[in-house]
């Protein structure tokens, strides 16, 4: 059976060498850890796992923290998140809890990436530490050992604003999700901002509180529009494209069409949205490239860097048919 000496001598490189290109480490260049894993794949080296791991007290395995799977939302950022992780030779496993999950507990994972709000604050700060660091997508935290990757929905949602008002729309309502999404809650209060900026009231009774699914905000639209009497908005702007698409169908069903009568902006630009009846308007968030970055940071941080600046993720308008 093949050893770490064979592979090295193979290589041409150290002993260390081969161990820190096996491993993944972002102090050895691509050219050189492709040449020792090469040298391994040709000698028929496997590493003795349990034995590494006990050694190291590491797992090789990043831990994917989820509130939940439903919506199309997050296939795409867990790709980008998977991608990583694979290129760095571990594994990824893919968790959804509304409890404290035992595998973050119980440090079965070397590093946690966090899009889950049932985790609150004070636990994520109790279990971040040098040797095992957090990334949150969901939160603000502030710890050395906590990185927060946020998508900028404040700015998204100025932009679905300053679009709607350039349209020449003077009154605006909005379709929000749970109060507990820390991303729902930004893009409202984005939304509200820019209002503010250009000197326009919002009606609180314009406000719908659904929970992102399209179902509810065909739901909710369609509450809206039976209870409402006088004027209505003549545009709805909602936290994201699937509760946008539920509002649409409320809307036609009343007899009303979209965007002469009411417009419609979305936020995410989910791959349905494009082909939706009419083609949603909406703030494409480009989700792998979120993941790619959420990941990349982590393993940043499992080579013990820590004061750098993060990568930004960056959002844009999508103009289509629909607001």
């Amino acid at each position: 059976m093949a050893t770490l000496k064979d592979v090295a001598k193979r290589a041409g490189v150290s002993v260390s060498t081969v161990s820190y290109s096996i491993n993944g480490s972002h102090l050895i260049s691509p050219e050189t850890r492709n040449k020792v894993l090469k040298a391994a794949k040709d000698l028929g080296y496997r590493p003795n796992g349990p034995a590494r791991n006990l050694k190291e007290k590491k797992t090789n395995i990043i831990g994917l923290f989820l509130s939940g799977f439903t919506g199309p939302f997050f296939n795409d950022m867990m790709e980008g998140i998977q991608d990583v992780v694979i290129s760095k030779g571990l594994e990824l496993v893919v968790c959804s809890s509304v409890d404290k999950h035992r595998l973050l507990i119980e440090r079965h994972v070397d590093g946690a990436i966090i899009l889950n709000y049932h985790m609150n604050d004070r636990l994520l700060a109790s279990l971040a530490e040098e040797k095992f660091p957090i990334v949150v997508l969901d939160r603000e935290m502030q710890s050395p050992f906590i990185k927060n990757i946020l998508l900028p929905n404040e700015y998204g949602s100025a932009l679905a604003v300053r679009h709607l008002l350039e349209k020449g729309h003077k009154r605006l309502g909005y379709i929000a999700g749970s109060i507990d999404s820390y991303d729902g809650e930004t893009r409202l209060k984005g939304f509200k901002k820019e209002l503010g900026a250009h000197g326009l009231e919002f009606f609180e009774s314009d406000l719908l509180r659904a929970d992102f699914t399209e179902q509810s905000g065909y739901k909710e639209m369609e509450k809206y529009l039976n209870r409402t009497e006088g004027p209505l908005p003549s545009a709805m702007v909602c936290a994201n494209d699937e509760m946008a698409m539920g509002a649409i169908r409320a809307i036609k069903e009343k007899g009303m069409r979209v965007p002469d009568d009411m417009a419609v902006v979305g936020f995410d630009d989910i791959y349905l949205s494009q082909y939706f009846p009419p083609s949603l308007t909406t703030i494409q968030v480009p989700r792998k490239e979120w993941g790619i970055i959420a990941a990349k940071t982590l393993f940043r941080m499992l080579d013990n860097e820590f004061d750098f600046e993060t990568e930004q993720v960056q959002v844009k308008l999508m103009a289509r048919s629909s607001g």
